[in-house]
């Protein structure tokens, strides 16, 4: 595949799901979620919470073929834009401990030759608005990149609107959140992560991405349901802050739950955090069976992924897949489980 279908692909699978509100139609023959799972085909890991309590948490067809290893509970998967999430909180922290003086400092604040950095701030890198285009096009998949290099990428390109002037998503502003945070924080970027979030929370299976999965226990990605095509490599330099991370089940109901209850997002943060419609830091917040939720999904070659929090409710939906470009999938089983269940 040439690189820059790589591009094409990443900002699709990295996308998230649209602030508007998206359902599907119930199945009039719908029972349950597991024989609806079973139904469709879903290859993964799937997780329903309703009013705190699980109606469904189970793993479905292969981790890997070629082994005969069936998908777990606690098989890991890469999760793609869902690390966005933990990159928008590391800023949120920064912040909250005064070394980042306010969301809306510009960049060149922190680099001082950014070109327009004076118009940029975090806070448009945050909620997509900066105008910084977006890095993947043109770029070779298997070339390990610094986060430097990343960001030059895009550094000296003109700018595709007018900073703050309207939303577009594109996975250069968090790539260069990731660049800030190092800078920020004296720490690299996956050494902030694991010691002022993932330990905080007891996310020991939640870590930068490998680039050839080896780990005996992490799924291996596909490029269809029918697992018949191993995924295309990427080095996982190159998703970086944007979507390198991988995780299981378990440690992604933590972080939601996290989320929901605010153990590490304050009242106040949450202000910030979550917009009153549409992309928030990492989170949309959507509707679904006309109920208020804050949702990401995310996708990387093989892996397809997808959290739907019920903050008003104390329900949860998470999904994990092992099969490339299943976000469409992962929306529609949620909201139709959503319509049934909740």
């Amino acid at each position: 595949m040439k690189a820059v279908c790589l591009a094409v692909f990443l900002i699709a699978s990295f996308g998230v799901l649209s602030p508007r509100v998206y359902s599907h139609p119930p199945h009039s023959n719908y029972t349950d979620a597991e024989s609806l799972l079973k139904s469709e085909g879903f290859i993964g890991v799937f997780l329903v919470k309703r009013d705190g309590t699980d109606i469904l948490r189970k793993g479905f067809g292969s981790a890997n073929v070629a082994q005969k290893i069936p998908n777990r509970i606690d098989t890991q998967y890469r999760i793609g834009s869902l690390s966005k999430t933990l990159t928008a909180l590391a800023v949120v922290q920064l912040k909250n401990t005064g070394k980042i003086p306010s969301y809306d400092t510009p960049v060149s604040h922190f680099v001082k030759d950014y070109p327009r950095g004076d118009e940029i701030t975090l806070r448009h890198l945050l909620t997509h608005r900066s105008g910084i285009p977006e890095f993947f096009n043109g770029i070779d998949h298997s070339e390990s990149f610094s986060p430097l290099e990343l960001v030059n990428l895009t550094k000296f390109k003109p700018l595709e609107f007018e900073p703050g002037e309207k939303y577009s998503y594109s996975n250069s502003n968090y790539i260069l959140l990731g660049y800030l945070i190092e800078l920020i924080s004296g720490y690299a970027y996956k050494q902030y992560l694991s010691q002022h979030i993932l330990e905080e929370l007891g996310l020991d299976h939640t870590g930068y991405g490998e680039s050839t999965i080896s780990q005996a226990n992490h799924a291996q990605g596909y490029t269809t349901a029918n697992q018949a095509e191993p995924a295309n490599y990427i080095d996982m330099s190159i998703p970086y802050s944007a979507g390198a991370l991988s995780s299981n089940l378990a440690d992604l109901e933590t972080w939601s739950e996290s989320i929901a209850t605010g153990s590490l997002i304050s009242a106040a943060d949450k202000e910030d955090v979550f917009a009153e419609r549409g992309y928030g830091f990492g989170w949309v917040t959507s509707t679904v069976a006309g109920k208020k939720v804050y949702t990401q999904s995310g996708g990387i070659y093989g892996f397809s992924a997808l959290i739907v929090i019920f903050p008003e409710e104390n329900h949860l939906i998470i999904g994990l897949s092992n099969i490339e470009g299943q976000q469409p999938i992962l929306k529609q089983l949620a909201a139709t489980i959503a319509e049934n269940e909740f």
